[in-house]
C-alpha cells in the first residue's frame, strides 16, 4: 500500500478501529470491575462503550455514504459530458453532410470545385469551433506536385487573425518529415514546438504558436492536403483535439474523393 493509500486508510477507517478498541476496552473493564464500580462510574462506562460502538458502525457507513454520492456525481457529470459533446458533433456535421452532398451531385465541374472549396472551409471552420480551444487557429494546406517538387500551400484557415507564414516544400530539409508523414497517411501532435522541433516551423515558430496537430486528408489511393490546428502556449493541445480533428479531416478526405 502507498503512502497515499496508508493516508486515505487512515483518514477514514482509522477513527473507525479507535472507536471499535474503546468500545471492547470499555466492556471488558465493565466485566472485570463491574461490582466494584459505584453507580456513577458504571454507567460512565457503558455510555462510553456506547458512544464508541455507535461511532465504529456510523464511520464505516458514512465512508460508503461518501464514496456513492462521489460516484453518482462523476456518472452524472459524465452524462452532461457525453450530451454536450453529442450536441457539438450533430450542429457541426449536419450542416457538413449539406456541403459534402453539393461536391456528388454538382452539375459540372465548375459546381464541384466551389462546393469543394465550402467543404475545406466548413472543416476548417469546425476544426476551431469543435475544439473550443482559445485563440487556436485551423488551417488547410493544398497538396501540390510540380515536376520536381511537392508543395503544400495554405489558402484557408480560420480562428486566430493571422494566416500562417510557413509553406512547405519537398526539396526544403527541414520539411521532408512533413511529407514523409503526409504520404504514410499519420497524423502527428507536438506539445511543445520550442522543446520538440526547433527546425522545422522558422519564419512563425518563435512568435506565433507553440504547439500544434497535423492531420493528413487523404484516401488510400490519393492525397488532397493538410489539416492542422496550432495555439499560442505549450500544452493548450490534448490527445482528445487530435482526435477530433483526425475524424474531421476523413470525412473532408471522404468527401473530396466522392467528387472526383
Amino acid at each position: 500500500m502507498g503512502e497515499g493509500g496508508l493516508s486515505h486508510w487512515l483518514r477514514w477507517w482509522g477513527g473507525a478501529l479507535a472507536a471499535a478498541v474503546c468500545a471492547g476496552a470499555a466492556f471488558i473493564a465493565q466485566v472485570q470491575t463491574g461490582e466494584h464500580l459505584s453507580t456513577w462510574a458504571s454507567w460512565s462506562i457503558k455510555v462510553g462503550g456506547t458512544i464508541a460502538t455507535v461511532i465504529a458502525l456510523l464511520l464505516p457507513a458514512r465512508q460508503t455514504w461518501v464514496e456513492v454520492r462521489a460516484r453518482e456525481d462523476a456518472q452524472q457529470l459524465a452524462k452532461i459530458a457525453v450530451t454536450n459533446y453529442q450536441l457539438a458533433l450533430r450542429s457541426i456535421l449536419l450542416p457538413l453532410t449539406d456541403i459534402f452532398d453539393r461536391i456528388i451531385t454538382a452539375p459540372s465541374q465548375i459546381g464541384q470545385v466551389e462546393a469543394k472549396g465550402a467543404a475545406k472551409q466548413a472543416v476548417v471552420n469546425s476544426v476551431v469551433q469543435f475544439t473550443g480551444v482559445p485563440r487556436a487557429r485551423s488551417c488547410y494546406f493544398d497538396y501540390e506536385q510540380y515536376s520536381q517538387e511537392k508543395k503544400l500551400v495554405c489558402r484557408i484557415y480560420s480562428g486566430r487573425d493571422a494566416k500562417p507564414r510557413t509553406e512547405f516544400s519537398s526539396v526544403d530539409p527541414r520539411h521532408t518529415e512533413v511529407f514523409k508523414l503526409l504520404e504514410d497517411r499519420r497524423s502527428e501532435m507536438k506539445e511543445n514546438l520550442t522543446l520538440e522541433d526547433s527546425e522545422r516551423f522558422p519564419d512563425d515558430r518563435d512568435y506565433n504558436y507553440e504547439t500544434y496537430i497535423s492531420v493528413p486528408v487523404a484516401t488510400s489511393a490519393e492525397i488532397y492536403g493538410l489539416l492542422t490546428l496550432d495555439a499560442l502556449h505549450a500544452g493548450e493541445l490534448l490527445p482528445q483535439h487530435e482526435k477530433e480533428v483526425l475524424l474531421l479531416a476523413q470525412l473532408l478526405g471522404i468527401a473530396l474523393a466522392g467528387g472526383s
